[in-house]
């Protein structure tokens, strides 16, 4: 494992932590715990079978979904938004590996922010946006490293 994906691991957990600081300090290291302990559960399933880390991906990724609007969004649209974001997020990784799931925890936490000032909806396309603009960064990345490699 690289010393740079140990590192954007760390800074993922400790974004997480600091947006459920702001958002509801009393779950802060469980925040920043979660996202260490899925990391750690992609990265060894990884080595082993690489469609497990993708199904954990995908997975984690409806969950973290699902409970970031579930109190703005209704259970049938809370559930059809969450699908989405898990197979978004699960084709994306094929792509961008880990970059992915740190994509959606950074816009989870923009609209966790937002939501506090903003209307839902509002959080939303602002999410959605840096959502989008994540994956986007997170290709440009990847297609920077592989044409340098």
């Amino acid at each position: 494992m690289d010393i740079s994906l140990v590192i954007l691991i760390g800074l993922t957990a400790a974004y997480a932590g600091g947006v459920a600081v702001v958002v509801r300090p009393s779950r802060a290291l469980m925040a920043a715990g979660g996202v260490i302990a899925v990391f750690a559960l992609m990265l060894g399933l990884a080595y082993v079978w690489y469609p497990g880390s993708v199904a954990v991906a995908a997975l984690f990724a409806g969950g973290v979904t699902w409970l970031t609007l579930a109190r703005d969004l209704g259970r049938p649209g809370n559930a059809l938004v969450s699908v989405a974001a898990g197979l978004l997020i699960g084709a994306s990784f094929l792509f961008v590996s880990y970059l992915a799931v740190m994509a959606l925890i950074g816009a989870a936490g923009v609209y966790l922010v937002l939501r506090r000032w903003l209307r839902p909806r509002t959080a939303m396309l602002a999410m959605g946006g840096a959502l989008g603009g994540m994956l986007a960064a997170s290709a440009a990345v990847f297609a920077v490293a592989l044409a340098n490699m």
